[in-house]
């Protein structure tokens, strides 16, 4: 065949063939369907400007068009459901009103009643109605967007705080609402509410009213006033039941008694935590297991008891060795008792010394931050529960892989690193790494490839 027979392949041409098939189409099917306000430009005139490759004004169009879509509208809400949450509204409001009126009486009592129930039931009545508050707030946000994600209760709570500034009759992220939904009670002024009850010198501050006030600020996403509430609960002079006038008692802020219990210190840590509040943290570990209260207690609770059994125990054991004197046999009594007394003693004595050291020693539950070479065991054993909520906060802002440990970086990574190191602990220590230990694979690998060099070595000199 001749080469003047051959078919002469056609230009590339300067865009793709789905563009051009675009394009080839009727205007009128090229017409996407938007709410923006711009007119698009006559077809005739789309056709006369300059196509670069791979960039038509049809892709344009589609792109601000869903850009507008994406904007959420507001949709009005229907008589009957607007009259729903209006009612629903109103009865938050009497709701609140009868605990507002409650603790009004609280105040004004010149009696102390004893115990804490009228306390624990007004933060309760308080966390109820931010609860109502925010379920009434998360509705009227599914109904009024339903073109936008789904609200979520952290939305629904920045969207009750009427302290805000809005503009018109919508809320600050621009939104119309109902006139009845700007009267919800704000997180800020339930807080406030629970605050002041609290501090109020007639309310008696117990362990039970600390955990409801911590549950409603959690609730709320308020939780920068538990360490003040901490502080508040070892210094604050406790009303004495019963008296008229109210009389007072002043406790030690370092006494035992006034130390923060375990369950209320995890609770409020982890508040904090799913604030992602890094100063929070390390505040409340401050103000509860680093306190002289919180040493003393665990002292008196766990040190004590079993201090007075080890000083009781050798009077216990003179008992016994008398019993065993009874069955001497054929040697003498009181060297018999005296022998077993003695072996009795030492026994008991080893093998307590190794219960103590396995017992401040152990490791097994440590996973990013352990204890520096040369603390001593005493002080291991009293900080443990500072050295867990470290632990656990520097597990909440790492890597949650294990392989991506150690190249965490920042500003706030670092401050934890030597603020760790400060209170003689370490963070991520090399040699309890993956890839780091010399028990690992990388360990044995790096241990053969030495010991082969060196036999190479060897040989080569021989």
């Amino acid at each position: 065949m001749k080469p003047g027979a051959l078919s002469i392949r056609a230009r590339a041409r300067p865009m793709c063939q789905l563009c051009d098939y675009m394009l080839q189409q009727p205007a009128r099917q090229r017409r996407f369907v938007a709410t923006s306000t711009f007119k698009a430009p006559a077809p005739s005139v789309r056709r006369q400007l300059p196509r670069p490759h791979g960039v038509v004004p049809a892709i344009r169009a589609r792109t601000s068009t869903t850009a507008a879509q994406a904007t959420p509208q507001t949709q009005e809400l229907e008589p009957e459901q607007l009259s729903q949450v209006q009612s629903r509204i109103e009865q938050v409001n009497s709701r609140l009103r009868d605990i507002e009126e409650f603790i009004n009486a609280i105040f004004t009592s010149h009696t102390i009643e004893e115990g804490d129930q009228r306390t624990v039931h007004a933060l309760e009545e308080l966390q109820a109605i931010a609860d109502q508050a925010i379920n009434i707030r998360i509705s009227q946000l599914k109904q009024t967007r339903k073109s936008s994600p789904k609200a979520s209760s952290a939305a629904a709570i920045l969207s009750l705080d009427v302290h805000k500034p809005s503009h018109g009759n919508g809320n600050s992220n621009g939104h119309k609402s109902s006139p009845a939904a700007n009267t919800l009670p704000s997180p800020t002024y339930i807080q406030q509410l629970a605050e002041s009850l609290l501090r109020h010198e007639n309310v008696f501050l117990s362990p039970n009213a600390l955990s409801a006030y911590i549950d409603l600020v959690k609730l709320i996403h308020r939780p920068r006033s538990i360490p003040d509430m901490f502080r508040l609960y070892a210094t604050k002079p406790i009303p004495l039941a019963g008296t008229s006038p109210p009389r007072f008692s002043h406790p030690s802020p370092s006494s035992h008694k006034q130390a923060i219990p375990g369950p209320i210190a995890e609770k409020a840590l982890s508040a904090a935590i799913a604030a992602k509040d890094l100063v929070l943290c390390l505040d409340v570990v401050d103000t509860t297991y680093c306190a002289p209260a919180f040493i003393r207690h665990k002292i008196v609770s766990k040190a004590l008891p079993p201090v007075c059994g080890a000083a009781l125990l050798p009077f216990g054991l003179w008992i016994i060795a008398e019993e065993f004197s009874h069955y001497s046999g054929g040697i003498d009594p009181a060297l018999f008792k005296m022998y077993s007394w003695v072996g009795l003693l030492t026994y008991v004595s080893c093998t307590g010394t190794l219960g103590f050291v396995a017992l401040t020693t152990h490791n097994d539950h440590f996973d990013r931050v352990v204890w520096r070479p040369g603390m001593p065991l005493r002080d291991r054993w009293l900080r443990e529960e500072e050295r867990a909520a470290m632990d656990r906060i520097a597990g909440a802002w790492g890597f949650k892989e294990k392989w991506r440990r150690g190249d965490e970086e920042g500003e706030e990574w670092e401050g934890l690193k030597e603020f760790i190191a400060l209170r003689g602990m370490w963070l991520d220590k090399p040699d309890l790494m993956e890839g780091q230990n010399p028990g690992g694979e990388y360990g044995m690998w790096k241990m053969n490839e030495s010991l082969f060099s060196l036999l190479r070595k060897k040989w080569k000199r021989s």
